[in-house]
């Protein structure tokens, strides 16, 4: 219903803002790291995501699509609701979250408050098993076809949002052939930002 708000910040608290568009203003959850990465009166786009139910409606803001678009792949695993979803992006970064589900890495996200061993194990299966569902079609790299921790970094990169045919163009540029799936992850991420 609402892609985005761009507006003035009027108020913020520890968990959300408060955002004055068209002399209206709109309470925004969003994630702990990124309300303190803006001030009040400062303008913003925050892409959000609209929760409806019986008894409540909220709406979640992000600074990115990314994020935005992570946030709803989580809330897509069953016992994930929106709070918790925003609670793991606020507590891990977008990279650190990528790399613990294409490494299977259940104790980065254990180390989310709230989150504990059985719901890590089922955030992991449920969205590394949605991407993987995909089928890698179309891939010319020698070295993508290679290299398996290559293809788990894309996989994981898409979790994260990313087209696959935006992650083969950086990954075209880069020299991965030897790196672990977290170097790739990182460098691909590195490169993305200085785009």
């Amino acid at each position: 219903m609402y892609a985005f708000f761009k507006g003035k910040i009027e108020e913020k608290y520890k968990d959300r803002i408060v955002i004055e568009v068209n002399q209206i203003g709109y309470e925004i959850y969003m994630p702990e790291n990124e309300i303190e990465n803006i001030h009040e009166k400062e303008e913003v786009k925050i892409y959000t995501y609209f929760q409806v139910r019986e008894d409540d409606m909220r709406l979640f803001g992000f600074l990115s699509k990314e994020t935005l678009n992570f946030f709803k792949k989580l809330i897509s695993v069953s016992g994930v609701g929106p709070k918790v979803a925003l609670g793991i992006v606020s507590n891990i970064t977008a990279s650190d979250i990528c790399v613990a589900i294409a490494t299977e890495n259940v104790q980065a996200l254990k180390s989310v408050p709230g989150i504990g061993p059985k719901m890590a194990q089922k955030i992991i299966f449920e969205l590394k098993d949605k991407i993987l569902k995909e089928e890698f079609e179309g891939i010319k790299e020698k070295n993508v076809e290679k290299n398996i921790n290559v293809k788990e970094a894309i996989t994981a990169l898409q979790v994260l949002g990313y087209s696959e045919k935006q992650v083969k163009e950086v990954l075209s540029r880069l020299d991965v052939d030897t790196d672990s799936v977290e170097n790739i992850i990182r460098k691909v991420l590195k490169e993305i930002q200085n785009l």
